[in-house]
């Protein structure tokens, strides 16, 4: 379907579109399969949008008399659901959003709810796929902050010593953390790429929306890089704490064999059996041993209290 939005917004057939107005088109791949010749755009490019790598498009790709792309979405509040895959189509005073994969359609909503937020009157094409992108990442500091609140909460789980599963969840915070880069870093590709309005389809004046959107994706991406930085505090926190755990044991472990070292003496001494050892045949021999070897225990133990070594 296709809307022609000044001086209001109406469906309107492909046909019936104006040059002097702003139109915006949602389609499905088959719609695109089927009237490509029709909207003159390459095949080539509706190859692309069959295509399942995530590699492919991640950048504007500049022809005659259009600029064609393809953007995965991903779900800030839900990273590790499938993203959602849109292309899209930028000619002349139309702007037409390709569903090639958009599951729960939040992606096209998105477009659709910033038209009818837009006062008519005032859009234009550049406006317009600002908007769109816009959307798109509007909730984004929302996620970020929650993303902030699971690490901070991580780093006093490490500094109380209540880790549990710590890796796992380090794991998971990184790889969020780079999707959501690469997520930026696409979105950043586009709008530069827009920005060079090497087809002229845009004005002049205009180019600063596209400005606009590559400065707001910039900030976030610093955002996520300065996650990522606080992560790696977290873990380098997380390696002091293991170290210190283990100096403690190591110490414990010392102390009990420094202990034992006197006691082994003891018994290798009294193990000899000479025949005239005096001891050997003595009444009370083995009640002094004893008594020997609790009293050079007791010392010990009183003497590394003392050193405040345990």
């Amino acid at each position: 379907m296709f809307f022609q939005i000044a001086p209001e917004v109406k469906e309107i057939e492909y046909h019936d579109m104006k040059k002097e107005a702003v139109n915006v088109g949602i389609i499905t791949l088959n719609d695109l399969k089927e009237m490509y010749q029709e909207l003159r755009v390459s095949e080539a490019t509706v190859m692309s949008c069959e295509s399942t790598s995530r590699n492919i498009q991640n950048t504007i790709s500049v022809y005659d008399e259009y600029s064609f792309g393809i953007i995965h979405v991903i779900d800030s509040h839900d990273i590790t659901a499938k993203p959602d895959k849109v292309a899209f189509y930028i000619k002349k005073n139309l702007f037409l959003v390709v569903d090639i994969y958009d599951a729960d359609k939040s992606t096209l909503s998105a477009l659709t709810s910033m038209v009818n937020r837009t006062k008519q009157n005032s859009m234009t094409l550049e406006r317009l796929i600002y908007g769109f992108f816009s959307r798109l990442i509007c909730d984004d500091n929302i996620a970020m902050e929650e993303m902030e609140r699971t690490i901070s909460q991580l780093e006093k789980k490490v500094l109380t010593n209540r880790i549990h599963n710590f890796n796992d969840e380090m794991l998971r915070i990184q790889k969020n953390l780079l999707i959501m880069r690469n997520y930026y870093e696409q979105i950043l590709n586009i709008g530069e790429g827009l920005m060079e309005n090497e087809n002229d389809l845009f004005d002049e004046e205009n180019l600063r929306y596209f400005k606009m959107l590559t400065d707001r994706v910039s900030r976030l991406s610093d955002n996520i890089q300065m996650l990522r930085d606080y992560i790696s505090q977290v873990r380098e926190a997380y390696q002091a704490q293991m170290d210190y755990n283990l100096n403690n044991i190591m110490k414990i472990f010392t102390v009990v064999t420094t202990i034992f070292m006197p006691l082994t003496l003891i018994v290798g001494w009294y193990g000899m059996n000479f025949t005239y050892m005096p001891e050997l045949r003595w009444k009370y021999g083995y009640v002094m041993v004893i008594t020997l070897t609790v009293a050079v225990v007791i010392f010990c133990i009183f003497w590394f209290k003392k050193k405040k070594l345990f």
